[in-house]
C-alpha cells in the first residue's frame, strides 16, 4: 500500500502544480500579445 504524504511532499508537489500553471498562463498572455500583433502587422 501507499504510504501517506509528508507535509514536505505535499508542499513541493504543490509548488510544482504552482509553477506549472504560472507557466501556462504566461504562455497564453504571450499567446494574445503575439496574435495581436501578428493581426496589426498584417492589417
Amino acid at each position: 500500500m501507499d504510504e501517506p504524504l509528508t507535509e514536505a511532499e505535499i508542499a513541493r508537489k504543490n509548488m510544482l502544480w504552482g509553477w506549472a500553471l504560472f507557466g501556462l498562463f504566461c504562455v497564453l498572455f504571450g499567446g494574445t500579445i503575439v496574435v495581436g500583433l501578428i493581426y496589426l502587422w498584417l492589417s
